[in-house]
């Protein structure tokens, strides 16, 4: 509750198809913001002083605005996704352009989101960005994709309830009840299941919510295991070195907490298709 109520920082993330971190912190300093590495995130950078917003780092697509939890669930891609990545729910493009910068701007890049306006959203970012091959498609992942199993990699960052962003979104806690939680945790489900088909033998899944509630998170992972004999759970720890161990559960789920970390509250599942 004290987290919930406190007010959040601004956090960057770097893009790094342009600079690193350290290069940005420099050019921030130049325009007096004075910024400090994230405790989690290896590309975050915490706004301390100063006002980045108005300021040119970012006009100029060199970082941006992303919380520290959520720049964690593009690491669950791996440190190289793959030739063929899709993320399914792109919108408005932070975890795009940071799987575009992972990818190094190699390889394809396929961006979807349902809604016209989000998609012109997701079409400013990726052109700020600078990536060069990320491909935009409006497609509804409520129903079946236009696309076969091709995929390395699948992000799924479902819409849910957004419980885990009470401090940066708090109308939410008026908007929310519990009975909401059976009709969005079967939204996902179904999504999920969907976006599954795109994913090649070998290939990754990523399932992620910001959402604390273990109805949209735990639950709808092990329905999913329990439906599809062809995936089997991944440790988070072991996709890659930049995925902090600290902030992976028992479970091998990546999982931020207030009280924990000092982080709003995501959650991440990572599947691998087998032979």
């Amino acid at each position: 509750m004290v987290f919930n109520n406190t007010p959040a920082r601004l956090t960057l993330r770097v893009n790094r198809l342009r600079l690193d971190r350290d290069q940005l912190a420099d050019r921030l300093a130049a325009e007096h913001i004075v910024v400090r590495p994230g405790l989690f995130a290896p590309e975050a950078l915490i706004v301390e002083e100063g006002q980045p917003l108005s300021g040119r780092a970012i006009h100029e697509g060199l970082c941006v605005v992303q919380d520290e939890a959520s720049q964690l669930v593009s690491l669950l891609a791996g440190p190289d996704p793959g030739e063929r990545v899709l993320d399914t729910c792109a919108s408005p493009g932070g975890k795009t352009t940071a799987l575009a910068a992972a990818m190094r701007d190699r390889g394809l890049l396929v961006a979807c989101d349902v809604r016209t306006r989000r998609m012109d959203l997701l079409q400013r970012a990726v052109a700020a960005s600078g990536a060069t091959h990320v491909r935009l498609v409006q497609a509804d992942l409520k129903g079946v994709l236009p696309f076969t199993q091709s995929f390395d990699c699948v992000l799924v960052d479902a819409p849910c309830s957004g419980l885990g962003t009470l401090r940066r979104d708090p109308d939410i806690r008026w908007r929310r009840t519990e009975a909401d939680l059976p009709a969005l945790a079967a939204t996902q489900t179904a999504m999920l299941g969907h976006a599954a088909e795109t994913v090649r033998t070998g290939g990754r899944l990523v399932y992620a919510t910001c959402s604390s509630e273990p109805e949209e998170n735990e639950a709808v992972a092990e329905l999913f295991l329990a439906t599809h004999a062809d995936f089997s759970p991944v440790d988070a720890r072991s996709v890659s070195p930049s995925v902090p161990a600290t902030v992976v559960d028992s479970q091998g789920h990546l999982r931020t907490l207030p009280f924990a970390h000092g982080l709003e509250a995501f959650f991440g599942a990572v599947f691998e298709r087998r032979a």
